[in-house]
């Protein structure tokens, strides 16, 4: 993205959020990204940098979290493998070996995870999961960072020899330091190395006593530092073999080194890869602090912000415990230019500011503080002229200067720039300047050029209502209280409310009368019905609040009754159901009654045995087909749900009965309308198979 003027950024307080980004960041290079961000033009790259930031703050929001991502800087150790001969320290092997854990434990996390977090998986495209860097490390170092014994036969060697020479060393430096204590001629301290020899703590004026070389003596001249006579060759022994230890050790290291150098490239990846991390990171937490989203982007340059936030006045006044008043607005095809007018103070510099850094912020990989519905484009140029860009150097009015930018606006602004102009054509003559605004409105007009453009010249605004794509909008300002209400309300003008600010800051009143003469009638006649126009909007959207909540009343009553119309119904149904029982136990009844009767009169009691048979009979069928036809509906309704399920919009059927194969047209009520060949028939889901 072309950004103009360049310290654009510092306007829009870009460079802001980028400082507030880079303190999340825990790596060098990550903190460098996050000061260095700047919005691109790419579709695609802007896409997957805004998925990746929801994908780590989807993960974070549910409590999942990532494996432990904080890794040291490998820099340094970078650069000393791309030199041939150098030698890494082991504390340098210990950083690569982090790393290489680092990154394997995030790829063994990202496994099996591509389908839900493939943003933030092909971050790790660089790098794959290997032991190659760890084994030899590990073979040579242990969790310490100390070298192993074991790295090599000379080391295990010298070590032992170097264990057995401190061994004598201190059974002799024992006998000598028991012999001197008894002898009272040793300090407090008794001990101590001195120049990496170990030596005894010998008072000042016991010195010549004692047999040794005099390696030193303390501050204040009390004590001195005598190696006994009876070490000296042993600590030479000693420091010969630590010598030697050293040497092998570098030797070994070397040998890693060389081993390690083959891997330069995917080392060099395991940085670049754990920054970005760290930096996608950094922008999650972020959003996370603006409630940020990210919205449906568009390929196209226009959008639609619900309820946005400027991200600085947020974090400020969430820190104060104070609420921001949102912001929506829409620029598109129909509406490409917004003219926002309104008194001073009102919240349109606010508005326009929130608009540019939004962009920015979105075309730099940031979610950002809006609604979910919101939507935005992507534009190709960012040009901005706010605030006094007077220039002593270049010998520049203020006027001079904003119309330099004019000019390069002309040049290079299209369809696909966003334009944010504050306090549009001020500057010289009002009336010159606003006829010079009026025409550059009229051909930013025939561009197409989208944008925000706040004034307070009427003829601006009447310019707005006449040019195609060019809408008027407000800052709503109670006229009662005479206070800024920071509320952007689109389709009509605003007024400056001039004279009734002038009469609240205590202007006397035959001055402002004066100047109401001076004034032209029909500007203070066409501010009179802005002014009044905004008030009659205001009444009128309070009427809609007490519409609303009177509906919203009437809403809840409604569903009272219909929750005890459904308790009624349910009622109803239930006696029914207890009455049809009661018929028919009565019927039942009445049945045995009268063959208890035919009992006690028949002759021929197998008669009556045979009827009472087929009576229960008849009952006992009648619960079995209730019952079957229950399992007929249960079974119809799962197979209708796994019809409903397969069949879809376009998919091969045919009748269960068919051979002839259809393609599904349109599904509604579980039943499909299906095109055989040139016939169109309406089928039941039920009715139809699926063809793979």
């Amino acid at each position: 993205m072309r950004i103009y003027p360049e310290d654009s950024r510092s306007s829009f307080e870009f460079e802001r959020i980028c400082k507030l980004v880079e303190q999340n960041c825990r790596s060098v290079l990550g903190k460098e990204k996050a000061m260095n961000m700047h919005p691109v033009n790419e579709f695609d790259v802007i896409h997957l940098q805004l998925q990746r930031v929801r994908e780590y703050l989807d993960i974070k929001q549910s409590g999942s979290g990532f494996p432990n991502a904080s890794f040291p800087e490998i820099g340094k150790e970078i650069s000393l493998l791309s030199v041939a001969g150098s030698t890494l320290q082991e504390k340098q092997l210990m950083n690569l070996k982090d790393v290489s854990e680092t990154v394997n434990n995030m790829l063994k996390f990202l496994k099996d995870k591509e389908e839900v977090m493939p943003g933030i998986c092909s971050i790790f495209d660089s790098v794959y999961y290997t032991k190659e860097i760890i084994d030899p490390i590990d073979r040579v170092l242990d969790q310490a960072g100390i070298v192993r014994s074991s790295a090599s036969k000379e080391l295990a060697s010298i070590r032992r020899d170097l264990a057995n020479a401190r061994k004598e060393l201190d059974k002799v430096f024992r006998q000598q330091l028991q012999k001197l204590k008894k002898l009272g001629w040793l300090a407090d301290t008794e001990e101590s190395v001195y120049h990496g020899r170990r030596v005894l703590s010998v008072l000042a004026e016991q010195k010549r006593n004692v047999g040794g070389l005099i390696q030193g003596s303390s501050d204040t001249g009390k004590t001195t530092f005598i190696e006994p006579i009876e070490t000296v060759d042993l600590n030479n022994e000693v420091f010969e073999l630590l010598q030697q230890e050293r040497k092998e050790i570098m030797r070994i290291l070397r040998q890693l080194t060389n081993e390690l150098r083959n891997y330069i490239s995917l080392i060099r990846n395991y940085e670049i890869t754990l920054s970005d991390f760290d930096f996608n990171r950094a922008k999650a937490l972020f959003a996370i602090e603006l409630n940020a989203v990210m919205p449906n982007l568009m390929k196209s340059s226009q959008l639609r912000l619900v309820n946005a936030r400027h991200p600085i006045l947020h974090l400020q006044n969430k820190a104060s415990g104070k609420t921001v008043i949102p912001m929506s607005c829409e620029l598109n095809p129909q509406q490409r230019l917004l003219i926002i007018s309104g008194p001073n103070a009102g919240g349109k510099s606010i508005t326009l500011k929130t608009v540019g850094l939004l962009q920015i912020m979105l075309q730099s990989g940031m979610l950002v503080p809006v609604e979910q519905q919101s939507e935005m484009g992507i534009f190709h140029r960012f040009f901005a002229d706010i605030g006094d860009s007077q220039s002593i150097e270049m010998e520049l009015s203020t006027y001079s200067s904003r119309l330099a930018k004019m000019r390069y606006f002309l040049e290079l602004a299209d369809k696909r720039t966003l334009l944010l102009i504050d306090e549009f054509g001020t500057g010289t003559d009002p009336e010159l300047g606003g006829a010079i605004a009026e025409a550059m409105l009229e051909e930013l007009s025939r561009r197409k050029v989208v944008g925000v453009i706040t004034t307070h010249y009427m003829n601006i605004k009447i310019a707005a209502d006449r040019l195609d794509g060019v809408k008027n909008a407000c800052m709503l300002f109670d006229d009662i209280t005479l206070q800024p209400m920071y509320q952007l309300v689109t389709g009509q003008p605003g007024s400056s409310y001039t004279y009734v600010i002038a009469e609240k800051a205590g202007l006397p009143v035959p001055l402002i009368n004066r100047a109401r003469n001076i004034t032209s009638k029909d500007k203070v006649t066409l501010d009179r019905m802005l002014q009044q126009l905004q008030k009659e909007q205001q009444e009128l959207k309070k009427i809609l609040k007490a519409l609303d909540e009177k509906q919203g009343e009437a809403d809840i009553s409604k569903k009272k009754y219909d929750e005890l119309f459904e308790k009624w119904k349910k009622k109803v149904e239930l006696k029914k159901n207890h009455v049809d029982e009661n018929v028919k136990f009565i019927e039942v009844g009445k049945k045995f009654l009268d063959i208890q009767k035919e009992w006690e009169t028949a002759q021929d009691k197998k008669l009556v045995m045979a009827k009472i048979n087929r009576f229960l009979n008849a009952e006992k069928k009648k619960k079995l087909d209730k019952k079957l036809q229950a399992k007929k509906e249960k079974l119809k309704a799962k197979v209708l749900e796994k019809k409903i399920e397969e069949i879809k919009v376009g998919s091969k059927v045919k009748l269960l009965n068919g051979k002839q194969t259809g393609i599904v047209e349109e599904i509604q009520n579980n039943r499909a309308r299906v095109t055989f060949g040139n016939l169109k028939t309406l089928a039941s889901l039920e009715n139809l198979q699926v063809i793979d």
